[in-house]
């Protein structure tokens, strides 16, 4: 699991503000966000002396995108005629899946009297690949008030909470957010990285390997996904388009969970050098 990074601007022109407020609403960047995604890996390691091993590996990667819209309606009760101001507004994540090959260096700097709790520090690099430009992408939303979520997709359209697919979504009276709809580029090569971390070894008395738990943070030299999205305001019938860029390296801050299996030598080390 991981959080991600999104930011305004694209590869050549990047900005430091998370949000943009107009009139009519208000576009927000989520700059550092965890998105839910489960990627899968498998390593394969060899161990030099006690306190150093290296391990090459491959996993499932994303990158993700996202933002939030707010909007401050004005609403009529048709009964009283009186008017009252409601806020709405949505949370839009667009995720890429990639392909992660690593190499990674750790070192166990410390562990208690017990032998039970080992920690270690890691530094790798690694590639990022996407060769054939694959366009398999997932998003997932969510919205309060009559929030309007974008299908997050290639231009599909809207949706509008309460009043179904391709509604209009109203402001104020005679004041719509006629469409709101995202286009996304994907990046499609290599992209290196770098990545630096910590992680804690968990094991029984009799150094049987229970489980493991690394963070790391990993920096992407490229960006490997840039989205626009589309709003169309109509007040009092004149039509005005909105455009945001967005853009993603893929880097973030991994929490990762790992079982160790020792394939060879059968017998750990120091058990091993304990016998001779």
């Amino acid at each position: 699991m991981k959080t991600n990074k999104s930011t305004f601007g694209t590869l050549h022109q990047m900005n430091s503000y998370n949000s943009v407020t107009n009139e009519h609403f208000t576009f927000v960047n989520r700059p550092m966000f965890l998105d839910g995604h489960i990627d899968l890996g498998v390593n394969v390691g060899v161990q030099i002396k006690e306190k150093h091993f290296i391990e090459l590996g491959i996993s499932s990667d994303h990158s993700s995108i996202g933002r939030s819209l707010l909007t401050h309606s004005t609403v009529i009760d048709n009964e009283t005629g009186e008017s009252y101001m409601r806020d709405a507004y949505s949370h839009n994540t667009t995720s890429i899946y990639y392909w992660r090959i690593s190499a990674d260096y750790h070192n166990n700097f410390w562990k208690n009297k017990k032998e039970t709790i080992a920690f270690r520090s890691m530094a790798g690099i690694g590639v990022l690949l996407n060769p054939s430009g694959n366009r398999n992408y997932s998003a997932n939303g969510s919205a309060s008030g009559p929030g309007l979520l974008s299908s997050d997709d290639f231009g599909f359209g809207i949706i509008n909470e309460n009043y179904g697919n391709d509604e209009m979504h109203q402001i104020e009276p005679d004041v719509f957010i006629t469409d709101y709809v995202s286009e996304i580029e994907i990046y499609r090569g290599v992209s290196p990285y770098v990545k630096f971390g910590l992680g804690v070894d968990f094991s029984t008395k009799k150094d049987f390997h229970l489980f493991s738990f690394d963070v790391s943070y990993i920096l992407n030299s490229i960006v490997v996904q840039q989205q626009e999205s589309k709003i169309t305001v109509m007040d009092h019938g004149t039509e005005t388009n909105y455009r945001y860029n967005q853009s993603s390296r893929s880097s973030g801050l991994y929490f990762t969970l790992s079982r160790k299996f020792q394939v060879h030598p059968w017998i750990p080390l120091k058990r091993k050098k304990d016998q001779i």
